[in-house]
């Protein structure tokens, strides 16, 4: 009986995993993809964006990926508005429209829902 594979979403025989808890079916720079991504949607996810979480973010800015920079981007703009989470969605309604449809856009509001 094997496990779940975070990167590729299935039940796979541990044989098929490398030893770091995902398996080697996916190139490093897809399975990169798919971590950062991961990581980025669950900052909106936290009750704050830390100081070291807004750090992080502005090194994911920087990715040859421009998928992942993009939403590290926002993900930063987010933290520099309104780090906490309590009542956020509301105040980006009142104060900043633009990056709330980009939130929308990007498929992030869901995550923070």
């Amino acid at each position: 009986m094997g496990h779940w594979c975070r990167v590729c979403g299935r039940d796979r025989p541990n044989e098929k995993f490398s030893g770091k808890g995902h398996c080697s079916r996916k190139p490093k720079t897809e399975r990169d993809e798919i971590d950062h991504t991961e990581e980025i949607f669950n900052y909106l996810n936290q009750s704050n964006i830390s100081k070291k979480n807004i750090i992080r973010l502005k090194e994911l800015t920087s990715s040859q990926n421009q998928k992942i920079s993009e939403l590290a981007n926002i993900v930063l703009e987010v933290a520099r508005i309104k780090p906490h989470k309590r009542g956020r969605l509301k105040f980006l309604a009142k104060t900043n429209r633009e990056l709330l449809s980009k939130l929308e856009d990007t498929g992030l509001i869901m995550a923070n829902s």
